[in-house]
């Protein structure tokens, strides 16, 4: 197998089990075209079906495609008329190899009907055999593996080609062979649309998640603080024990800001006032300072002019 379909196939499993759920060991129906078609091209059937599924696999062969098979069979030796002949046909692998896959189906009031076509066997199990209304659906993760029938087969009347219904059937890989080449079929119409649907669900189901979570009206301030924590603690994400997150830096060590930058004429006009408030300082500190040295000095000549004044007052009164 080459490298590039080998990836492909791969993509293709994957998307079956992330979406529909399947797993390994997978459970592989095999029909009598398919059983016919590898044996005339010499290929063993486990190891080609692993290498095609990348995986473990178990191969099945229905109640109803062994009765198909021997009825065959039967047809066959009496034509060439050989009445003992071997009892199974070459291209049938023994039990050991393939089990069997005990079928059972019932009609529309609920009786079984035994053993029935093959076609109709292997869509029983492939849908699930829905009652009413319900929906086909592979409950129990089938892969169908299957190849073109003969002309003569082909043309009878009432054929049902397996390989169209299985497509309308959401969830079932196919496997088919093509000039010696087994091929895994590309994921069917019905089966994408089954899986944009189910995501377009949960997307919806997240969106009604969040909403629940708002504030209606008439209710307290306290619970709109609560829903967003609650929403600000799934933004952050899971916390980690251990680690610390970067903080910022400390205010202290921080220089400030500068001023932007301003024009030449309101620059000029700050300069002019601070020089005005300096000078207008240093006058009030003169100023101050002469007041005080002359209230200083007159004082002794104050004085010696208030002790005559007292002095001649009280001579006239004498």
């Amino acid at each position: 197998m080459r490298a590039r379909r080998s990836k492909r196939y791969r993509k293709i499993m994957s998307a079956y089990q992330r979406s529909f759920s399947f797993h390994e060991p997978y459970q592989v129906l095999l029909d009598s075209h398919f059983l016919k078609t590898c044996h005339s091209f010499h290929m063993p059937l486990q190891k080609y079906l692993e290498n095609t599924l990348h995986g473990q696999c178990r191969l099945f062969v229905t109640r109803c495609t062994l009765a198909k098979i021997m009825a065959d069979w039967e047809k066959v030796k009496q034509k060439e008329g050989r009445a003992r002949g071997p009892p199974r046909p070459d291209f049938l692998p023994p039990p050991t190899e393939v089990p069997l896959r005990h079928c059972k189906h019932k009609d529309d009031e609920g009786q079984e009907l035994g053993v029935v076509s093959e076609a109709r066997c292997l869509l029983d199990l492939l849908a699930g055999q829905p009652h009413g209304n319900e929906h086909a659906k592979n409950k129990q993760h089938y892969i169908l593996a299957t190849a073109d029938a003969d002309e003569k087969e082909s043309r009878a009347k009432g054929f049902i080609d397996v390989k169209d219904r299985a497509r309308l059937i959401p969830g079932v890989p196919i496997v088919y062979v093509k000039r010696s080449v087994m091929i895994l079929e590309e994921m069917s119409g019905v089966s994408d649309r089954t899986v944009r649907s189910q995501e377009k669900e949960k997307f919806s189901q997240g969106l009604i998640g969040l909403a629940s979570r708002k504030r209606k009206r008439g209710e307290e301030d306290g619970s709109e603080d609560e829903d967003d924590d609650l929403l600000a603690e799934e933004n952050q994400g899971p916390k980690i024990r251990g680690l610390k997150r970067a903080k910022g830096p400390n205010p202290l060590s921080v220089k400030k800001k500068k001023a932007k930058g301003r024009s030449s004429n309101e620059a000029d006009h700050s300069k002019t006032a601070e020089g005005e408030e300096e000078r207008r300082k240093k006058a009030n500190r003169r100023g101050t300072r002469g007041r005080r040295e002359a209230r200083n000095k007159s004082t002794p000549d104050s004085q010696a002019g208030g002790q005559e004044i007292r002095q001649a007052a009280a001579i006239a009164e004498a």
